[in-house]
């Protein structure tokens, strides 16, 4: 009886061990805690659709769904893209493999033109991550993403 005792008892500890993710063989066993996170640097241009580079059209990185306000979560990283319709977001930072949703909207109204506001996903699987030291949460990743955008019919 006391043999079944200590081997439920050694069970236990090592079932207890295990899932708070504690070693029992030993202290010299490294642990890091967190979740790995990449940094990401999107660029890319925005154009209609004939090919023709967008001035003045605003790209931000959403965080989120925010299921009370029916309406995606905005995260302070933007940019507005330039004459050629170029753009560029750094240090979007996310799960690696995570997509980044991308808000792109018409901020400067009709002066040239008016856009659809739109939302889009942008994969980072396979993205070559770069750099981190040796640690597994300070890599970065370049991609490249071009939008091309519908004009609003009135």
């Amino acid at each position: 009886m006391k043999i079944r005792y200590l081997r439920l008892k050694n069970w236990l500890l090592v079932s207890l061990g295990g899932l708070l993710g504690v070693s029992l063989s030993g202290c010299d066993t490294s642990l890091e805690y967190g979740c790995p996170e990449a940094s990401y640097h999107v660029k890319g241009t925005v154009t209609n659709e004939q090919g023709v580079p967008i001035e003045g059209i605003g790209v931000l990185e959403v965080k989120r769904w925010n299921e009370e306000d029916s309406a995606y979560q905005m995260e302070g990283y933007g940019d507005t893209t330039d004459k050629d319709g170029r753009y560029s977001l750094d240090y979007l930072k996310t799960f690696p493999g995570q997509p980044i949703l991308v808000d792109v909207h018409d901020i400067d109204g009709a002066a040239n033109g008016s856009y659809s506001d739109t939302v889009v996903t942008i994969n980072t699987e396979g993205v070559q991550l770069t750099g981190g030291n040796g640690h597994w949460n300070e890599e970065e990743g370049d991609i490249t993403y071009n939008i091309t955008l519908t004009e609003k019919t009135e």
